[in-house]
């Protein structure tokens, strides 16, 4: 649905090369690079998080004992090329063990039933009228009518900007099937909508990109 774009990828690399500073820091013993890496993503998880569960309190559990892990083992862990990935990935294992979404000794790669919700924020100076909530409404709606599976890997794109690439490596999938995903999901966006919701849907999740 989306390629690569090249406006923020100063930002991106800005930002990996932040996380990177801190991780290493965090590795050598520092407590401080932990809390700043707590700060920069304990919210960003926790918006994820909520898409698959309503328990607020699971979802704050498994961000601690992601960050404890984190500083506990930090003599044991790798130095991802990606922080946010391997943040996102590790947090969404623990949330689907904790929810028992899948067994405590299942792969969740393999797991293609759970529940996942995206709510689509729509500024209402992007839509005037009469007609706003009605529309809002009915993208809403198409937008609910996706899979689990190609919601997230949307909200994962447009919401979280991600690549294929780290979209695939985060839900465990291969980048193919990535692609597949954010196929179906346009087609099946462009089949259930007119031109101009089409459009109209496209322009926000566009936006979400650059903001």
């Amino acid at each position: 649905m989306q390629l690569h774009t090249t406006t923020s990828s100063g930002a991106a690399d800005n930002s990996l090369a932040a996380d990177s500073v801190h991780w290493l820091a965090m590795k050598s013993g520092d407590p401080n690079a932990l809390e700043i890496l707590y700060k920069v993503y304990a919210g960003p998880l926790y918006n994820y998080g909520s898409k698959f569960t309503v328990d607020k309190d699971l979802i704050k559990e498994c961000i601690q004992e992601l960050f404890v892990n984190l500083w506990t083992r930090r003599d044991f862990i790798s130095n991802p090329s990606d922080i946010k990935n391997y943040l996102f990935k590790s947090f969404r294992l623990a949330v689907f063990k904790r929810a028992a979404l899948i067994s405590k000794n299942d792969e969740y790669v393999d797991t293609e039933n759970y529940p996942f919700s995206v709510t689509l924020s729509i500024e209402d100076n992007l839509i005037a009228g009469e007609k706003n909530d009605e529309l809002k409404k009915r993208l809403q709606s198409t937008i609910a009518s996706l899979t689990d599976r190609q919601k997230e890997a949307v909200f994962l794109k447009f919401y979280e900007n991600l690549s294929y690439d780290e979209i695939a490596e985060v839900m465990g999938i291969s980048v193919k099937a990535t692609y597949k995903l954010m196929a179906r999901s346009l087609s099946y966006l462009r089949d259930n909508l007119s031109k101009d919701d089409l459009l109209i849907l496209l322009s926000v999740l566009y936006l979400k990109l650059y903001n």
